[in-house]
């Protein structure tokens, strides 16, 4: 009887995470080719006919690499992973592929959206569950406003990684003051902080200052921003999400779109 309960609490749990990214639908005009994957590598990559296929538009906490010490996983790694495995599991591995603007990513990595038989997307699924952040990754911004909304609604309910970050604020992950980070505190998050200033020099990138963090602008990507909301920054409180890196005894982050900064997002809630 205890076992019934289990799997019938399981399949409740299972279909209450699909009605929360029902707004995250494969779009009928969208060419689609269905498949069967072979196992979730990461929250947020699948093994496909042997092939990596990483899913556009979220990031979930990185795997580490086990023989590096600097290399660490980030938490609840594991559990992405498996939830990631667990959703394949209940539609017997069978996926559809839809390929964006850009096939590969700049690993060389093949990325696409991925969707299940029902038409739910697997990212807005991990971003409903709090198991991925969403990000934007141009030109590939299809299902953006989507991914956003779904993220929001697991920060709002304190699911997976916000259930983490309200318990465990001491881990620094997902979201981090930028004054409580240093040069060590490298790899994908979300930093809030409130912005110094904003600076740009001829073909340098423009930079927007946080108290102790610095982010980056690459002059590829000037043309996805407007220069005067970028300025407009100065003396708000912003997040701003990517991959931080230490450099000259400082922790910067390039971000390449203005999805990637909540207060030029238009699909996310400016946060107070």
């Amino acid at each position: 009887m205890k076992i019934v309960t289990a799997i019938i609490f399981a399949y409740c749990i299972a279909l209450s995470s699909l009605a929360r990214a029902e707004l995250c639908q494969l779009n009928p005009n969208d060419e689609i080719t269905w498949t069967q994957a072979q196992i979730a590598l990461s929250g947020d990559m699948l093994l496909v006919n042997n092939r990596q296929i990483s899913l556009i538009g979220i990031q979930a906490p990185a795997m580490g690499n086990p023989n590096h010490r600097t290399d660490p996983p980030q938490p609840l790694s594991q559990q992405a992973q498996r939830t990631l495995n667990h959703f394949l599991a209940l539609h017997n591995l069978e996926v559809g592929i839809v390929f964006d603007q850009q096939v590969q990513d700049a690993f060389g990595r093949m990325q696409a959206h991925v969707f299940l038989p029902n038409g739910q997307l697997l990212a807005g699924i991990m971003a409903a569950e709090g198991m991925a952040l969403a990000v934007a990754q141009p030109p590939n911004l299809r299902y953006q406003a989507c991914l956003f909304n779904q993220e929001r609604q697991a920060r709002t309910a304190e699911r997976g990684l916000w259930a983490l970050h309200q318990n465990s604020p001491e881990l620094k992950f997902p979201l981090a003051q930028s004054n409580q980070l240093s040069d060590m505190d490298n790899g994908f998050r979300i930093i809030r902080g409130e912005v110094v200033s904003v600076t740009r020099r001829w073909r340098r990138p423009w930079q927007i200052n946080l108290d102790t963090t610095g982010i980056r602008i690459p002059r590829d990507a000037w043309s996805n921003f407007n220069w005067d909301d970028i300025k407009a920054l100065e003396g708000q409180m912003i997040e701003v999400r990517g991959n931080g890196f230490a450099f000259q005894g400082g922790l910067f982050m390039t971000v390449e779109h203005p999805n990637m900064i909540n207060r030029l997002n238009t699909h996310e809630t400016v946060l107070p």
